[in-house]
């Protein structure tokens, strides 16, 4: 998968390369509709080529906006809790978790507002258990050592996705007891 960006006028991209024909099921509902907590979504031809256009104007990929700052309670929540949000609303659309990136470099926020965008790749096929495993225990890195709140929250969040067949729901558990 290659992966690019691009600006023009007043927007930025996130450019990903379609290897294959990914068109499908996913492409037609993440053209067609406005998923909240995704990034906008657009697919053009370009000599024959097909690409996906990920809108990313105003958002920040999380490495960079944790490359100045520790992670806190309140925004490990946040970001769980979203990631939750997004999984409710894309199984709405009959649209696959294994499809997203959950790596620190693709998921985007708004560091205005903390709005979540994820990255859902038609044709892409992840695992997301293991790579939200990989995240929290990116996230675990990240957080304020001298918070004992916010670490134990991240260290409670890791344990809990190393256990065989987790779920979001677990997640939530220690998010709101």
């Amino acid at each position: 998968m290659k992966i690019s960006y691009k600006r023009e006028m007043n927007h930025n991209y996130m450019i990903v390369e379609c290897e294959g024909d990914r068109s499908g099921y996913a492409e037609k509902m993440m053209a067609g509709n406005r998923i909240e907590g995704l990034l906008k979504f657009r697919v053009k031809l370009v000599d024959n080529e097909k690409f996906y256009y990920y809108e990313i104007t105003s958002r920040q990929p999380l490495s960079r906006l944790l490359s100045s700052h520790s992670l806190r309670t309140p925004e490990i929540s946040r970001l769980i809790l979203g990631i939750s949000q997004v999984l409710e609303k894309i199984d709405a659309f009959l649209l696959n978790e294994e499809q997203i990136l959950l790596d620190p470099e693709y998921i985007y926020m708004d560091p205005e507002t903390d709005e979540l965008g994820l990255c859902l790749i038609p044709g892409y096929h992840g695992d997301f258990p293991s790579s939200l495993t990989r995240l929290l225990q990116y996230l675990l890195g990240k957080v304020d050592h001298q918070d004992k709140e916010s670490v134990v929250l991240a260290y409670g969040l890791f344990q809990e996705s190393q256990k065989e067949n987790y779920g979001m729901k677990d997640l939530l558990k220690l998010l709101f007891p």
